[in-house]
Parts: structure tokens; C-alpha cells; sequence
């Protein structure tokens, strides 16, 4: 399992919002001895997006930090449906019109963006489909550990 600490951004019609920490908020990643969390989160957008999580049990409050997990194997999957399925799909499109029709480059190159449409396509219903199954919600796991070494520094203790 995968955890990320977060605080409660709003809970509407039973549906709990957390906002995930900034990985410069920690401590140690500011000092530069952390994970390194820190240098990829300054190289990446700051801005933070709430998402939805499932929750079950209590409720947390708005402003409660928690801790917010995934399955690692929901995560590598849907890495593979976003990044080989479409690719896949381009290679395929493409040799077949290469080697089974005999087609012209562009013809080829025609197949291929049909085929990479195609394995967006793909990747799209897949991952509405494991959505539906609830496969890759991210959950509240629990209340965040106060005594963390990489504890965000402007959550509320």
C-alpha cells in the first residue's frame, strides 16, 4: 500500500475531499535529506487538487491530516494501461499495415495513429471500468502520525 499524508478539504454528501501535502512542505526534504520528494515537487506544478477518497468508517473532519492509501498494484496498472496500451496499439496498427498489406508509408503511418487512437480508447474504458469495481480509489487509512519525521510542516498538530 501506498501512503501519501493529506488533510480533510471538505466532506459533501458523504464524500470525503482531501488535498495531499506538498512534498516541500516536510521537513527534511527542505534540508535536503529526505527522499528527494522535495527536488521533484519543485520541478513539477505546485498547485494541488483535491481528490476523492473512500472512506470508510468515521468521518474525519474538515482539517484533519490523515493518512490516504492506494494498492501499488492499482498503481501498476494503471502505469501499464497508460503507457504500453497505446503504444501497443501504435506498433500493431502499424506492422500490420507494413507487413500484412504491403501498405505505403503513409498508409503506415495512418494505421499506427489509428492505432494509438485506439489504444487511448482502450485506456479510457479500462480505467472507467476499474473506477466503477472501486479498484483505484485511494482511501483514508487512518489519522496521520504526529510523531513522523517527514510530517508536513504546516499541519496542525
Amino acid at each position: 500500500m501506498l501512503e501519501e499524508r493529506a488533510v480533510v478539504s471538505r466532506v459533501e454528501d458523504g464524500q470525503v475531499w482531501v488535498k495531499p501535502f506538498a512534498s516541500e512542505s516536510c521537513a527534511r526534504c527542505q534540508r535536503g535529506q529526505g527522499c528527494g520528494g522535495g527536488v521533484i515537487g519543485r520541478l513539477v506544478s505546485r498547485r494541488r487538487v483535491d481528490i476523492a477518497v473512500a472512506c470508510i468508517g468515521a468521518t474525519p473532519a474538515v482539517g484533519a491530516v490523515v493518512r490516504v492509501g492506494v494498492e501499488e498494484g492499482a498503481l501498476m496498472k494503471a502505469a501499464l494501461a497508460i503507457f504500453a496500451l497505446p503504444i501497443a496499439g501504435l506498433l500493431a496498427a502499424g506492422a500490420f499495415a507494413h507487413q500484412l498489406l504491403g501498405a505505403h508509408d503513409l498508409l503506415v503511418a495512418a494505421f499506427a495513429a489509428i492505432g494509438l487512437i485506439g489504444g487511448f480508447l482502450v485506456t479510457r474504458w479500462l480505467g472507467e471500468h476499474w473506477q466503477a469495481l472501486g479498484q483505484t480509489q485511494p482511501r483514508i487509512l487512518g489519522p496521520a502520525r504526529s510523531d513522523d519525521p517527514c510530517a508536513p510542516i504546516d499541519a496542525p498538530r
